[in-house]
């Protein structure tokens, strides 16, 4: 037994850890006041017990609270009690501590809202096109719809691929009535444009059914910028380069449309941010035929100012006004005799950088009207070679995994933005759907494989979902975003036949409701908007470049090897220590 000295002893002991300044206390704090903790040390057990035991109907009251307290204390469930008064003290004490601080970037909404705001939303301050809001499915152009004499519908659908990704850097573009095909444009009238450039006001305007077609894909890398730039403004730069070259192929004003692209996005900021494209136009045109050509006929207003051109040439040596008067004839009758022989007919151009894909669907079999650039592709690897580049681990100079691309200022010289272009006359009986998409679908599945999986489906929306939850069965580690557009062959062939209405060519009756088209009432329409509302500024803000310097923070995408990046300065010639190249030889120029 215990003597009342060695137990004070131990109760001081114990007050020592547990008391108003002990250890535990200063931790977790005190469950009692330090004079219940005395009484209850000092008070000797044997005490209680004989009291307890001299009347057993006090039994209870022998048991002090304070006793009880401390008994309470060193069982399990006390020890968890107490713990946790600990734990609620500190995340008290961390609260107060976080309140006290001051964040200067917090001090106002305004403050707050104007740091987060990216450089799209300040560049939509000053082009419109760039803030347009995003239509159905997630339209990048806006939102448009299929209208009473349309020959095809679209379907889209788009996944990030959370379990592989955190960003969605694809975005997508889509119009129903892209801009109506021009008449040819000969002698005098060789330098007015179709219609104006310029959007102007949709005041008793209405917009032109005209059935043509546009859809892209754009596929970001080292960022969304170049992407969602692409999605909002390279269909309103490719009208405007039609409407001023009328005469001029499509393929070739695409060609031109990519590279102003290019030279746009080189004076913006976010330099680094690129993106692959694919893009289709799909317009009804009147053809002539033409052995000479892969297609077998050629749009009508090119060959028009040709036949214009060469019977002018041939006059040259005749006086001025004679000259005149000839040519005005000439052109009239040359004018004539290629109408009389054009046929309308619907007509599909594209183009690609990069490894977005296209596919049409001819009777059952996957037509590819894409080519693939990458790093593992020999043609490629020998136009990046006589640039003066490398392929190393199937990259440009170990950065790019794509070796065509739109944006990526830094190394413009190797990446190209000229696409792959074709033209393709829709045969109404036997084309049926187009697919386009990222190489986040085509990286898991062959295009008859695609093909085949929808082809059943008459549906787009339906068919464009089927192919990305396939992709992501495949396991598919990309963003995916896959576009279907199904023709009607039906309603196609009736309008090839002239049983219908002819429209989507300038000078048919339907064009002739409207003169603005559908890419420009959406411009306009925010463009007004944003003047209402006082946001639109006449010069882009100065500290777009500014913000844009900032390290990103966006995750860096498959095509993107960072590490490399520093040897891929366009004023540094890449040296072979740089990396290990993959085995192939590349020499010569393509």
């Amino acid at each position: 037994v215990s003597s009342p000295t060695s137990s004070k002893l131990a109760g001081n002991k114990r007050r020592s850890f547990s008391g108003s300044g002990g250890l535990l206390n200063r931790m977790f704090g005190s469950s009692g006041s330090p004079k219940d903790n005395e009484n209850a040390f000092d008070k000797m057990p044997g005490d209680a017990k004989s009291d307890a035991a001299a009347d057993p109907d006090k039994k209870s009251e022998a048991k002090s609270p304070t006793v009880g307290q401390s008994r309470d204390e060193t069982s399990p469930s006390g020890e968890r009690k107490r713990r946790s008064s600990g734990v609620a003290r500190a995340r008290d004490m961390l609260s107060n501590a976080k309140q006290s601080l001051h964040f200067p970037s917090s001090s106002s909404p305004e403050t707050k809202s104007e740091k987060f705001s990216t450089p799209m939303q300040k560049l939509g301050r000053t082009d419109p096109a760039l803030s347009v809001p995003q239509g159905s499915l997630n339209n990048s152009a806006g939102e448009s719809v299929p209208g009473p004499r349309s020959t095809f519908r679209v379907g889209v659908t788009e996944d990030r691929n959370k379990k592989c990704r955190r960003t969605m850097e694809d975005t997508h573009a889509y119009l129903y009535n892209f801009l109506s095909t021009p008449a040819p444009a000969v002698g005098a009238d060789t330098t007015k444009t179709t219609s104006d450039s310029a959007v102007q006001s949709s005041d008793g305007q209405a917009v032109v059914e005209t059935d043509n077609g546009y859809f892209a894909i754009f596929d970001g890398h080292a960022g969304t910028f170049a992407a969602d730039w692409c999605g909002k403004k390279v269909h309103v730069l490719l009208e405007d380069i039609i409407r001023k070259n009328p005469n001029t192929p499509i393929p070739e004003l695409l060609d031109q449309t990519f590279t102003t692209v290019d030279q746009q996005l080189e004076k913006l900021p976010l330099k680094n941010s690129g993106c692959t494209a694919v893009i289709a136009v799909l317009r009804w045109e009147d053809r002539i035929p033409n052995s000479q050509s892969a297609t077998g006929s050629t749009a009508i207003a090119p060959a028009t100012a040709a036949a214009v051109k060469a019977a002018s040439d041939s006059d040259s040596g005749t006086t001025e006004s004679v000259n005149s008067v000839q040519q005005s004839s000439v052109i009239s009758q040359s004018e004539a005799k290629l109408r009389e022989a054009a046929s309308r007919q619907r007509v599909l151009y594209t183009a690609n950088v990069g490894d977005a894909r296209i596919v049409l669907c001819r009777n059952g079999k996957a037509l590819r009207l894409s080519y693939d650039h990458k790093g593992s592709d020999e043609n490629e690897g020998k136009r990046i070679a006589g640039a003066g580049g490398l392929i190393l681990n199937n990259r440009v100079n170990g950065v790019l995994a794509v070796t065509r691309a739109l944006g990526d200022a830094y190394m413009k010289d190797l990446v190209t933005g000229h696409p792959y272009t074709t033209e393709t006359v829709i045969q109404p009986d036997i084309d049926e759907f187009l697919i386009l998409a990222c190489d986040g679908l085509w990286d898991v599945c062959s295009d008859q494989e695609a093909v085949d999986h929808v082809r059943s489906v008459q549906d787009p929306q339906q068919a464009s979902k089927m192919l990305v939850d396939h992709a992501l069965s495949r396991f598919s580690t990309d963003n995916l975003s896959c576009m279907i557009v199904r023709f009607d062959g039906q309603r196609v062939q009736q309008t090839v036949d002239r049983k219908a209405e002819p429209i989507g060519v300038e000078g048919d009756p339907g064009s002739a409701r409207g003169n603005m088209s559908e890419a420009d009432a959406i411009v306009q329409q925010q463009k007004e908007k944003l003047e209402t509302s006082g946001q639109l500024l006449d010069r882009v803000p100065s500290d777009i470049a500014e913000e844009a310097s900032e390290p990103s923070q966006e995750e860096p995408g498959p095509e993107l090897n960072v590490g490399a990046v520093e040897a891929a300065r366009k004023d540094r010639k890449p040296q072979p220590e740089d990396a290990v190249t993959d085995g192939s030889s590349h020499g010569g120029s393509q």
